[in-house]
């Protein structure tokens, strides 16, 4: 697991979605609370979760 202290600036490179891709690509689980993370928020990082065995959006 990459273990970079960057900000998160939103700025190329140092998105939050790029931060999540770089996390998530190897979680075997993922919870999410839906107050906080809507569908388009899903499709842009989905790829990122193929390997992923357990995906609830709570």
């Amino acid at each position: 697991m990459n273990s970079d202290l960057t900000f998160i600036t939103n700025e190329p490179g140092h998105t939050l979605k790029e931060r999540f891709e770089v996390l998530i690509k190897d979680s075997r689980l993922f919870d999410c609370l839906v107050g906080y993370f809507y569908t388009s928020g899903f499709y842009s990082i989905y790829k990122s979760l193929k390997k992923t065995k357990k995906i609830r959006i709570l």
